[in-house]
């Protein structure tokens, strides 16, 4: 009765989260972008050509980069603050919600938004005005050390959190900055050398990596998620470290100008990351708007002699600092915004959602005999091992970097949130022996392998359940150097499984893992994907593995067999060269039929779904109800309107889906697309998805939405998004594994 009285809470809560979009989670009545420019207009031309300047640099202040009050003008300034995962940098009161990695797994919209709505809230309760998130750049490389702070490795699907990241925290009154604008996947390299300070410096002596890469594979790809947010109506995008082709991406004109500005249409500022800026005429020149932290001395008050000598424009100068407060004006943060106290408690009930997010990102990868969900009348006997299941030794750590040796809740960082607190899973099995009479032994001291093998010969061994926990820990400032679990965990799971005939295997990990060396163990009779649970991971993870919460995420990314057959890794030389083009994750498996242990988009639950009535219709204004609400629940008075003709509705795809078991639980229909010769694409791409919550018998009918950018390509040479003539064929299925296939259609176009 318990699992179900929580389901039916669970239900009620998706219902309201359902309605997330309405204007009571609206924290304050936002402008149009048109409304916000004319204002942030006016405020510029009462500002000299000096205090102009000093506003294209931050300054020193009680934020990780603050803009220049202006008192004279009522102007009080602005605070700039990570971390995408909630108030970072060291904010105290602050909650760690999961990170990008693991909400993403959960594939469900709705739960996207309403984490970035109570994200939006602690920043706005502190009076900080930009949110230093979404984190958008795709997991093109497994070792890729801030692979948890984003949304995976598909494009369409981390272009969907990115929107709705950044309505929920600018439905809050607090700017979302995208980031880190564009091609930074790999910590390898990101910098080296020491900016100068002059006005045209020479770029080669201290340039970063180079991510080469053709004109499809930027659109395609890379900057898919970027263009999502700009739809949404971001306020800020942050330029990153790397080079793009062989210039700074935040001296970039191409990636800067021409594809975030004009193609996009991008009306807000393009911030450094903190040390990325190289020169100051060219990075002015190349679109960067204001330079972060500020210290550099290439930006802010030195530009005032390069307009004088007509190196910049003026006009440039104005453009800057209109984008800078347009957002600002956008948001209605001039209308009695909070002041600043980062030190202020703004968390109220935030670790009630905090624990739904928690759980809806868990992902089941085996249940041999479904062994889980446990049954406290029959499994009352535990044994668990490994430092993953408590608490590290050296409690929270500075920026996560000593969390090893513990349950991991995020990874490292600048994205990396300080716990108010954070919840073991250890500490919440011995609440639930407590409640449930169950026997639990526990060893966490994992290279104590005389102690481990004492355990092995215990008297209740023999019918116990052993819970083995492994993690894998990663940061910003570098990449992991291979895939394995942490502190020798293989061995561990290796140890226990050769006795144990019911190894059950808790994957506590930042990103993809090799799960090879005991995966196929015949003791190994469970595998449960925990993912980066945030601060509420004990109570999660319990919920779980007891079935009063029935597992529903998804993958992510591909888990491979072999490192190698990913495809791309990590660049050990200064040229990151994007030569798979947008053949990335199951793409790269499908072309090269590659078979992974787990495909991208997989997931087990504790009941079962059937799929049948495939329906795709033209998409109308009248009879189809499932366009108009797509459009009502993606439209803000800051929807960037320029780009939105790209993203409507042009196709509807229509289905019923049943529960066929007897407990309640979601599945995740996904829409795969296969496009006509003439589009040159991979064998099929993510282009919709659904996680559906049903009681056991329930049927629901769904209809997703295909955009005409959903169908369309980049046509290099007419230089936009083209409908290629020709078959299109629809699948809908669990993962991207061609066995997970449960309807089929075609539309022609």
């Amino acid at each position: 009765m318990v699992g179900n009285h929580l389901f039916m809470w669970l239900l009620c809560t998706f219902s309201l989260i359902a309605n997330a979009n309405s204007n009571e989670y609206h924290k304050v009545q936002s402008r149009t972008w048109d409304e916000a420019i004319t204002m942030a207009k006016s405020f510029v031309a009462q500002l000299t050509l000096e205090e102009k300047c000093n506003m294209t640099a931050g300054v020193k202040g009680a934020c990780v980069g603050n803009v220049l009050p202006i008192s004279r003008l009522n102007f009080t300034g602005l605070c700039f603050q990570d971390a995408p995962s909630g108030v970072g940098d060291s904010v105290q009161r602050s909650t760690a919600f999961p990170p990008g990695i693991q909400i993403a797994a959960s594939w469900d919209r709705d739960l996207f938004f309403q984490r970035a709505v109570a994200i939006g809230k602690e920043f706005y309760g502190k009076g900080v005005h930009f949110a230093l998130g979404p984190m958008i750049n795709l997991d093109r490389n497994a070792r890729h050390g801030r692979n948890w702070e984003g949304f995976g490795a598909d494009p369409y699907l981390s272009g969907e959190n990115a929107f709705y990241y950044v309505q929920g925290v600018q439905d809050q009154g607090v700017v979302a900055t995208a980031k880190h604008y564009i091609c930074n996947e790999q910590e390898t390299h990101r910098s080296f050398g020491t900016p100068s300070n002059k006005i045209r410096p020479d770029t080669t002596s201290y340039a970063a990596y180079s991510a080469n890469l053709d004109d499809k594979t930027i659109h395609e790809m890379y900057l898919w998620p970027f263009a999502s947010s700009v739809l949404a109506g971001v306020g800020s995008v942050m330029c990153s470290y790397n080079q793009v082709n062989s210039t700074p991406a935040c001296q970039n004109s191409k990636t800067l100008n021409e594809l975030l500005k004009k193609e996009l249409e991008f009306a807000g500022n393009v911030m450094s990351d903190w040390g990325a800026t190289k020169t100051g005429v060219e990075s002015v020149l190349g679109g960067l708007d204001i330079d972060m932290p500020g210290s550099d001395g290439l930006m802010g008050a030195v530009l005032v002699r390069a307009v004088e000598t007509g190196t910049i424009p003026e006009a440039r100068i104005n453009d800057m600092i209109t984008r800078v407060l347009a957002p600002y004006y956008l948001l209605g943060q001039d209308q009695g915004y909070p002041t600043l106290d980062l030190d202020r408690d703004a968390m109220g009930d935030n670790h009630k959602i905090n624990h739904q997010l928690s759980m809806a990102g868990i992902i089941l990868l085996k249940n041999t005999n479904n062994v889980l969900p446990f049954n406290v009348t029959t499994d009352n006997s535990f044994f668990v091992y490994g430092e993953a299941a408590g608490q590290s030794k050296h409690g929270f750590g500075e920026g996560g970097l000593l969390q090893l040796g513990g349950a991991i809740y995020q990874g490292g960082g600048s994205g990396y949130v300080e716990p108010t607190y954070a919840v073991d899973p250890l500490s919440s099995l011995l609440l639930k022996s407590r409640e449930s009479h169950l026997q639990l032994q526990y060893i966490t001291e994992q290279f104590d392998y005389n102690v481990i093998n004492v355990s092995l010969n215990a008297h209740s061994f023999s019918n116990a359940k052993c819970l083995v926990f492994i993690s894998s820990f990663s940061s910003e400032g570098f990449d992991r150097l291979d895939l394995h679990a942490a502190d020798n965990g293989d061995q561990l799971v290796e140890m226990v499984a050769s006795r144990c005939t019911n190894t059950i295997v808790i994957v506590n990990s930042v990103s993809q893992l090799n799960l090879e060396v005991w995966i196929d163990h015949p003791n190994v009779v469970g595998v449960v994907w925990s993912g980066l649970p945030g601060s509420e991971y004990g109570p999660a993870i319990v919920d779980v593995l007891f079935g009063d919460y029935n597992p529903g995420g998804k993958l992510v990314f591909t888990l491979a067999k072999r490192e190698s057959d990913y495809g791309t890794d990590i660049s050990p030389t200064h040229n990151s060269n994007y030569v798979e083009s947008v053949f990335l994750d199951y793409r790269h498996f499908d072309k090269y039929n590659i078979i992974p242990r787990y495909y991208f988009g997989y997931g087990l639950s504790y009941t079962t779904f059937s799929f049948s009535q495939l329906d795709i219709s033209k998409a109308g204004d009248d009879k189809h109800t499932a366009s108009s609400q797509y459009r009502q629940r993606r439209t803000r008075s800051y929807t960037n309107v320029g780009i939105s003709r790209l993203y409507e509705s042009v196709y509807e795809v229509t289905f019923t889906i049943t529960n066929i078991g007897k407990r309640q639980g979601s599945e995740v229909p996904q829409l795969y697309l296969g496009f006509p010769t003439e589009a040159e694409e991979p064998p099929k791409i993510l282009r919709g998805f659904e996680r559906v919550y049903l009681e056991g018998g329930e049927s629901k009918q769904i209809s997703l939405v295909l955009t005409q950018k959903d169908i369309s390509y980049w046509n290099v040479v007419n230089q936009k998004w083209t409908v290629a003539r020709g078959t299109y064929t629809v699948w809908i299925s669990t993962s991207a594994n061609n066995a997970d296939v449960k309807l089929q259609g075609s539309f022609n176009v």
